[in-house]
C-alpha cells in the first residue's frame, strides 16, 4: 500500500506540475496580454504627444498669422485715414491756382468786372466740387424754426410774417450726406 501511495503521490505530483504549467501559460498568455495593451497604450501616449505637439504649432502659427493680419490692418486704417481727403483735396487744387490768379490779376488789373466774373466762377467751381462730394445747402428764409437746423440769434416782431418764421438768414447752413454739419444762423418772427 505504501508502494501505492507513493506512486499517487507522484501522479498527484505530475498533475500538479500539469496543472501549474498550465496556470504558468495562462500567466504567460495574461502577461502578454497586458503588454500588447502596453504597447498600444503606448503607442496611443506617443500618438496623442505627436497631435498635442501639432496643435501647439498650428496654434502659435494661427496666433502669429492673426498679429500680423492686426498690425497690416491697423496700417492700412491709418494710412487711409492719412489720405482720406486726398481725392478732395486735390480738386480743390484748381480752385486754389484760380485764386491766386485772381489776388494777382487784382494786384495788377484795374478791371473789377472782370474781377466779379472771375471770382464768381470760382466760387461756383468750389461749390460744384463741394455738391459733388455730398455738401448741400440748407435754405431756411420763410422756413418754419427747427432747432435741429437753425440756431436763432434773436427774435423780432415782423408785421405779416407768422410767429417761429424765419425772418433773415445771417449765415448759410449745409448738411452733408444728410447731416447737418452747420446750423444756420437765423433771425426768427415773434
Amino acid at each position: 500500500m505504501v508502494k501505492n501511495a507513493t506512486i499517487e503521490t507522484k501522479a498527484d505530483i505530475r498533475a500538479d506540475e500539469t496543472d501549474s504549467g498550465e496556470k504558468n501559460s495562462e500567466v504567460r498568455d495574461q502577461k502578454k496580454r497586458e503588454a500588447k495593451k502596453a504597447n498600444r497604450y503606448l503607442t496611443e501616449i506617443e500618438s496623442l504627444k505627436e497631435e498635442q505637439t501639432q496643435l501647439k504649432d498650428q496654434l502659435l502659427r494661427k496666433t502669429a498669422e492673426f498679429d500680423n493680419f492686426k498690425k497690416r490692418t491697423e496700417r492700412e486704417y491709418y494710412d487711409r485715414f492719412l489720405n482720406a481727403n486726398e481725392r478732395l483735396i486735390s480738386e480743390l487744387l484748381p480752385v486754389l491756382d484760380d485764386m491766386e490768379r485772381a489776388i494777382d490779376h487784382a494786384r495788377h488789373g484795374d478791371d473789377k468786372k472782370s474781377l466779379l466774373e472771375g471770382t464768381e466762377l470760382i466760387w461756383k467751381k468750389l461749390s460744384s466740387i463741394l455738391e459733388k462730394q455730398g455738401l448741400k445747402y440748407m435754405p431756411s428764409q420763410g422756413e418754419e424754426f427747427d432747432p435741429e437746423k437753425h440756431d436763432a440769434l434773436l427774435q423780432i416782431d415782423k408785421e405779416g410774417v407768422e410767429s417761429g418764421k424765419i425772418v433773415e438768414e445771417h449765415l448759410k447752413g449745409y448738411t452733408l450726406n444728410d447731416k447737418v454739419i452747420r446750423h444756420s444762423q437765423v433771425i426768427v418772427a415773434k
